[in-house]
């Protein structure tokens, strides 16, 4: 389980999250939608300290960590048992695809190259891309980049997978893939939390939906909940907005 609890983050005067709350179960997808500048991604990204919250507190199973206090102890803690899938790839340009994935278990992890190359194996079949192991960035598509960085994930055997938008940045045609993988990941019980604009894939792959606006959860519950039997007036707005395109 993962726990976060009175997230806050401010920019200057720009108060961005205002005391977020949300509890994810073990085994469970979450999926978080709202406009853009709503504070979703930025939550998403203090839960591994890629932003550091102002306050709040996290906790995932016996890891518990203030976040405006937290050492370096504690966020190695956080970082090593959670792993984020990023809407740009963040894919290092001069590795193949194999060696991007192994980069974490052998520099991160230590494992020995022969384990790793063998993990990293592993996941890239996982995703689909046993035949592009050995191809650079620049020799794959969108799509399959995004998986590569799934792959990357997926290879430290993370007790929770975050994912920021992982579609935004793909051609339309490169959408389909990229969801089956995240589809197929899912249905196996790994933990996510999903940060995305695709609605009828939240809808379909999600245990629970959170609606996000001015900083904070405005409605959540079961897909039914948010999508056919919606409370919030902002939450029916915006699914209108986005059902309409």
């Amino acid at each position: 389980m993962i726990k976060l609890e009175g997230i806050e983050k401010s920019f200057g005067n720009n108060h961005v999250l205002r005391g977020v709350d949300l509890t994810v179960n073990t085994g469970e997808v979450v999926s978080i939608i709202g406009a853009s500048g709503s504070g979703k991604s930025t939550f998403l990204r203090t839960i591994n300290f890629l932003e550091r919250a102002d306050a709040g507190k996290i906790t995932l199973d016996d890891i518990c960590v203030d976040a405006a206090n937290a050492d370096k102890k504690d966020i190695l803690a956080l970082c090593r048992n959670t792993a984020m899938v990023f809407q740009s790839y963040n894919l290092f340009q001069h590795r193949t695809a194999l060696e991007n994935v192994m980069e974490a278990l052998t520099i991160v992890q230590k494992k020995p190259v022969q384990e790793a190359r063998a993990i990293a194996e592993e996941q890239l079949r996982r995703v689909g891309l046993s035949d592009r192991m050995n191809y650079y960035p620049h020799q794959l598509s969108g799509g399959q980049q995004q998986r590569v960085g799934i792959a990357r994930a997926l290879a430290i055997n993370p007790k929770v997978m975050l994912l920021d938008e992982p579609t935004s940045a793909l051609d339309p045609e490169m959408v389909g893939g990229v969801l089956d993988v995240i589809r197929s990941i899912a249905e196996q019980g790994l933990t996510m939390i999903i940060v995305t604009h695709e609605m009828a894939f939240a809808r379909d792959v999600s245990d629970r939906v959170a609606f996000f606006a001015d900083g904070n959860i405005v409605e959540s519950g079961t897909p039914e909940d948010i999508f056919v039997n919606t409370r919030e007036t902002r939450t029916k707005d915006f699914l209108k907005h986005m059902l309409a395109r």
